[in-house]
């Protein structure tokens, strides 16, 4: 598997982990039981059923995104990962403030979904950055690790030969 394969596929994870938890209590009958476990289902169903489809929307663009994008500049944006589902969340909490006419509803809905957000997305980003040390010699880095995503291109160099291990030039 390339690095990248493994980011596009941790991307859809805070809806695929939900989905699985959600599938195996209310499809197959497991239950979790009282105390932190059923805490944390209820905690992963909620998140599915009022963040998925704003979730969906930011998988959507990072999986994109991801494409080509050097690991550290993947990692990077990982970590700004929370913050910009905060961001997907309050523009969707104000499209629904704005079509039921429930302000109040609305605001708390995102504030509360903001302050759940933060530390669940981060569980998600260190879940996934621990998967890709421990799966270290099972990926393949490819062009993921690549230093600069486009060539050079700044007017000082503009006219100026490829060096290049390859160029006869050399």
């Amino acid at each position: 598997m390339t690095a990248h394969t493994f980011y596009r596929i941790s991307v859809w994870l805070p809806l695929l982990v939900p989905g699985v938890v959600g599938v195996a209590v209310h499809g197959w009958g497991l239950r979790p039981g009282s105390g932190l476990l059923h805490t944390l289902v209820q905690l992963l169903l909620v998140s599915l059923i009022y963040g998925g489809i704003p979730y969906a929307a930011l998988a959507i663009w990072a999986t994109i995104w991801v494409d080509r994008r050097p690991e550290r500049e993947i990692r990077r944006r990982a970590l700004l990962a929370p913050l910009l589902m905060v961001a997907v969340w309050l523009l969707a909490t104000m499209v629904f403030a704005i079509l039921t006419r429930e302000g109040r509803m609305s605001l708390a809905l995102a504030g509360l979904g903001a302050v759940v957000i933060i530390p669940l997305g981060y569980a998600y980003v260190a879940i996934v950055m621990l998967l890709r040390r421990a799966m270290d010699g099972l990926i393949d880095p490819g062009d993921v690790s690549a230093p600069e995503r486009w060539p050079d291109r700044s007017p000082a160099r503009a006219g100026t030969p490829s060096r290049t291990p390859h160029d006869s030039r050399l």
